[in-house]
């Protein structure tokens, strides 16, 4: 299988899995009642084990500075599945911010060698 489509398809699946990992911790935190924890949390457990693997392969071919600014995607797809999925609000302040932190995340990936040497010469 070529590099490219197999690197494509870890973080697919890592954004996917880490993403419903994230949704079924919420749905089953609501759903547990005292010490009897919902079923959907180790559901989620699992998604977050399946997360982990595929990470491990992401950072086995991808700079670590690319790889955390393209996880940074995930700020993006809980906060839209929450929308959809737990009708949570999704109004201009929860989409500007979460812009914001994702191109913070992204821009400090991305040129943080670049920020971190213009701050030594400074």
């Amino acid at each position: 299988m070529n590099k490219h489509i197999l690197a494509i398809f870890y973080w697919i699946a890592l954004v996917s899995s880490d993403t419903a990992a994230q949704l079924l911790f919420k749905v089953g935190a609501l759903k547990t009642l005292g010490w009897k924890v919902d079923s959907l949390v180790f559901v989620g457990y699992g998604f977050n084990v399946v997360s982990f693997l595929l990470w491990m392969q992401i950072l086995k071919t991808t700079r670590l500075t690319i790889a955390l600014s393209t996880a940074s995607a995930l700020y993006i797809t809980v906060t839209v599945g929450s929308y959809y999925l737990m009708g949570e609000p999704l109004n201009v302040s929860v989409m500007i911010g979460t812009i914001f932190i994702s191109t913070g995340v992204f821009i400090l990936s991305v040129y943080g060698r670049e920020i971190d040497s213009v701050s030594k010469i400074l």
